[in-house]
């Protein structure tokens, strides 16, 4: 039987990009989809390659000669010496401008593979294998690749759009426990960004939601409201923006952690502080803003969620968020569950002073010591 499909539709282009859905996809992947490659490379972590390379690799051989590119896992190794590595790899086993690669794993290895695709030989074609719950509905969808740097995260990257994209359920039956968050927050901000149905579905009874078997449920819903999106703004003009909801604070939250707190955990803590900062101005009103407090620290009792709140350093990365612009922070905010909330000029960016951030992240710290205590 046929993977299911989700196609992406590029409004500002002719371009495609076909979504497949089903389990053990890596055995049979369509191989049409890689019949103009002239050689192809499986890259991937050394924790995910032991797993699931040999399979992928005796699939794609059947249509061509196939290598396999290990770098090492974590996000402190998602950085442009990793890049190097890896097209230096690709250059001595030969592969060529018709050459093609295939990410196989996190949203480490799709984001660096992405830019190393986007940049090896000015560009050759890649796919995604995505092998976690957030890099299946959220990081391989849309494009955006690239790597840290010291002095935050992503701010090395590219728009690089892949060919294709394969979601494999069968795969994350090897997930980690601790994996699980980092799914969970994107499919939460997904439903608060765009599906009030979903959001309510999840704070009926989030405690059912703490397992791989029932986010799986969700995972096309939440790639739908992504690709939705990206056809519609694929370079992040406008309305792109609103995915970013939670991620200024969060992504500064991580970054000012050395990477030590997952991005998922970073993320409810920084659709926390954001949720708030909407209230305060009035964007959020108290009854929209509360309930999602409320499955936030639910979700963050759970998994025991805890940080070291360094406001002056977290402050120092998110002043140079990519999003910002003419040095002032922006932010997406939602107005209501399900909903984003966008200015008279019809704009998705709110201005932030950096003391309502710095307010923030104090409400923060005492939720998460009232929650200790």
């Amino acid at each position: 039987m046929a993977p299911a499909a989700l196609e992406i539709v590029f409004r500002e282009r002719s371009e495609k990009c076909s979504i497949l859905f089903g389990d053990n996809l890596l055995d049979r992947l369509p191989l049409g989809m890689f019949s103009g490659a002239s050689s192809l490379a499986i890259v991937s972590d050394d924790v995910v390659a032991k797993l699931y390379a040999d399979r992928l690799c005796d699939r794609l051989s059947r249509q061509s000669n196939t290598h396999v590119i290990v770098m090492r896992h974590g996000e402190r190794h998602k950085n442009v010496v990793t890049v190097l590595e890896v097209a230096k790899r690709m250059s001595d086993i030969g592969l060529d401008r018709k050459s093609a690669v295939i990410a196989l794993g996190g949203g480490v290895v799709g984001d660096l593979t992405g830019f190393v695709a986007s940049i090896f030989k000015r560009g050759i074609k890649y796919f995604q294998a995505p092998t976690t719950i957030l890099s299946q509905v959220d990081s391989s969808i849309g494009g955006k690749c690239g790597v840290d740097s010291d002095w935050g995260k992503n701010q090395i990257g590219t728009f690089y759009q892949p060919s294709g994209i394969f979601i494999d359920g069968s795969v994350l039956d090897t997930l980690p426990e601790g994996e699980i968050i980092n799914g969970l927050a994107e499919i939460v901000k997904s439903s608060i960004v765009g599906d009030r149905s979903m959001f309510d579905e999840i704070d009926s009874a989030p405690e059912v939601y703490f397992s791989v078997q029932k986010l799986k449920s969700l995972i096309r819903r939440t790639c739908e409201i992504k690709a939705k999106v990206v056809e519609a703004d694929e370079r992040e003009k406008n309305l792109r923006k609103i995915l970013n909801y939670g991620h200024t604070v969060g992504h500064a939250i991580e970054s000012s952690s050395g990477y030590r707190l997952s991005h998922g955990k970073s993320i409810i803590l920084g659709m926390i502080c954001e949720g708030w900062i909407a209230n305060k101005l009035g964007i959020f009103d108290d009854g929209e803003f509360f309930r999602q407090k409320n499955l936030l620290l639910k979700i963050r009792n759970h998994y025991r969620i805890s940080a070291t709140l360094d406001r002056k350093r977290i402050l120092s990365f998110a002043v140079l968020d990519k999003k910002n612009e003419k040095g002032m922070i922006k932010m997406s905010l939602p107005e209501k569950l399900g909903r984003m909330h966008s200015g008279d000029d019809g704009g998705f960016s709110t201005p932030v002073s950096e003391e309502l951030f710095l307010r923030s992240l104090n409400c923060l710290k005492k939720e998460l010591a009232d929650a200790s205590d």
